[in-house]
């Protein structure tokens, strides 16, 4: 674990969803998981690193890049060779095999080319938008509120029963979590939607791994919001919130977000994804995101290869589709 850490580490850019964290949750989710070390096969010098998850469909084998390749250097040549060998040693050949590369995120230039030269193509469906603050901008500074969203931040701030702590002791992580896992089961209840994550499987991991931060809103001593975000390399993402009744006419969640984004900011991070929109499904989540000022970015798209047209085909009618 901790070499893959160290190898994460010391690249530009990484992602949560590379992470040994995730890679375990999803091992516990019935994925086989290979952490991947790319060199360069003559000088063996360190290029880069992925997360390979394996699981068989039916007679489907399923290949899946969670959260991209990332390399020391943004070179489409790069790219291409890394793709290059992966579709050998477990595509080409194969029968009845789909590969897909699922960047969670925009993407550069060299990495979309390298996919193209490879004969990945690409698959975007209505998940895959999201809004993203950057330094460039100013919108990490608040200078894109809106008026809505920066008056009732001020509401929050100026209430002096509400108050906002991180959670950073690791013997109170445990308990900060079980609050956000009873506050969000009961707005799934309320709201009927798929959960995003199992709280069962994913507990301990989020506990245990300190690039998960935790902040919790508080009214008269009762803790009434909490958020996570996820702090990789070069950015932060929004990773799960949840509030209580409580925290209801309190602008919590106003009060709670900005303080990820101001952590964001002062820790340097050159962007803060702000964890997906879905207008269609949820209005309310998506105006609250989109008073923040930020970019719509495509977080995608996915990037599809099979072991034949037809697989290929069947699999990218079957993603288009999911929404």
């Amino acid at each position: 674990e901790s070499a893959w850490t160290v190898l994460l580490t010391s690249l530009p850019s990484s992602s949560a969803y590379m992470t040994w964290s995730w890679g375990q949750y999803k091992q516990r989710r019935g994925w086989t998981v290979h952490r991947i070390r790319v060199c360069d096969a003559t000088a063996h010098a360190f290029l880069g690193c992925f997360q390979l998850q394996k699981k068989k469909l039916g007679i489907m084998t399923i290949l899946l890049i969670q959260g991209g390749i990332h390399t020391q250097e943004p070179s489409d040549t790069k790219y291409h060779e890394i793709l290059q060998s992966f579709l050998q040693a477990n595509v080409t050949g194969k029968r009845l095999t789909v590969a897909i590369v699922d960047p969670k995120a925009a993407w550069s230039q060299g990495a979309q080319l390298g996919l193209l030269t490879s004969k990945f193509s690409p698959v975007l469906n209505s998940t895959m938008y999201t809004y993203v603050l950057d330094l460039v901008s100013g919108s990490m500074n608040g200078e894109t509120l809106s008026r809505n969203w920066r008056h009732n931040l001020k509401r929050a701030q100026k209430m002096p029963q509400l108050s906002s702590r991180w959670i950073d002791d690791p013997k109170e992580r445990p308990a900060a979590i079980d609050r956000l896992e009873s506050f969000y089961t009961s707005v799934r209840h309320r709201k009927t939607f798929s959960a995003a994550i199992d709280f069962d499987l994913a507990r301990d991991l989020i506990v245990a791994n300190e690039d998960f931060k935790i902040v919790e809103a508080w009214l008269d001593g009762e803790v009434i919001a909490a958020r996570v975000g996820f702090f990789c390399n070069d950015h932060v993402l929004d990773f799960l919130a949840a509030s209580g009744d409580a925290a209801k006419n309190t602008y919590a969640n106003y009060l709670l977000l900005w303080e990820m984004i101001r952590m964001a900011h002062a820790k340097g991070k050159l962007h803060f994804d702000c964890g997906g929109i879905n207008p269609a499904e949820s209005m309310g989540v998506f105006n609250f995101k989109k008073g923040l000022g930020g970019r719509l970015v495509v977080n995608g798209p996915m990037w599809l290869h099979g072991s034949s047209w037809m697989v290929k085909h069947v699999a990218r009618l079957l993603l288009s589709q999911k929404h």
